[in-house]
């Protein structure tokens, strides 16, 4: 289930960091359920007519929008000045005073968005550089293994009933998903390194993986 009041208060902590070395002025946090769907909005400084006009058809002349980049797994920020918008948009960015967006998105481990947020800097001010940019990026990777570790769940039911998966083998997953390495694993549940190795070839046999990435890739949701 997804933890929408960790995803918030993260998102909003993210913003907080951003303010302390960009010029920004205004922002949009929310939550992406799947490729057609998002939901939980938090703004700044967006009028709510703005905002209600993006998302009643305006969306879809964002070359930024979610949509576009849902399936790109490695990428996590976007500018818009970098693409070029239909008049059709270019008219609603004059209207509500818009120079530029930064838009950042939010990944679990196997690449799937769950979380957006729009960075809008106003007409009097300028564009965001390549080294904005390259400063957003920085921020998101700094925080990628603390946002993954609280976002991603293991659905040990699925473990149990389709891989028939021992209790200690999955007690080992689980610490293998908290990111622990083997000699942490030995030492937190007092066994030996060797046990350990066994047991995970065990689980890579019965998942049918061949390392960890692809056990984390395909199993946390």
């Amino acid at each position: 289930m997804l933890n929408q009041n960790f995803l918030t208060q993260f998102s909003l902590n993210f913003v907080k960091q951003v303010q302390r070395v960009l010029d920004i002025d205004g922002y949009l946090l929310y939550s992406i359920d799947n490729i057609n769907y998002t939901h939980n909005y938090h703004s700044y400084n967006i009028s709510k007519n703005s905002l209600d006009e993006y998302l009643g058809g305006k969306i879809q002349q964002d070359p930024v929008c979610f949509r576009n980049f849902y399936s790109h797994r490695n990428t996590h920020v976007e500018l818009l000045h970098e693409y070029n918008c239909n008049e059709e948009y270019q008219d609603f960015m004059q209207r509500w005073q818009i120079q530029d967006t930064a838009e950042i998105f939010f990944r679990k481990r196997n690449g799937e968005p769950i979380a957006g947020l729009s960075i809008v800097r106003e007409n009097n001010k300028k564009q965001f550089t390549e080294q904005d940019k390259k400063l957003f990026q920085s921020f998101y990777f700094l925080s990628e293994k603390y946002f993954q570790h609280n976002m991603d769940t293991l659905d040990k039911s699925l473990f149990i009933e389709q891989y028939s998966l021992t209790k200690k083998e999955i007690v080992i997953l689980e610490e293998i998903f908290n990111g622990l390495e083997n000699s942490f694993i030995a030492e937190k549940l007092n066994c030996s390194l060797a046990t350990v190795k066994t047991h995970i070839q065990h689980i890579y046999q019965k998942t049918n993986v061949r390392n960890r990435q692809e056990l984390l890739c395909n199993f946390l949701k």
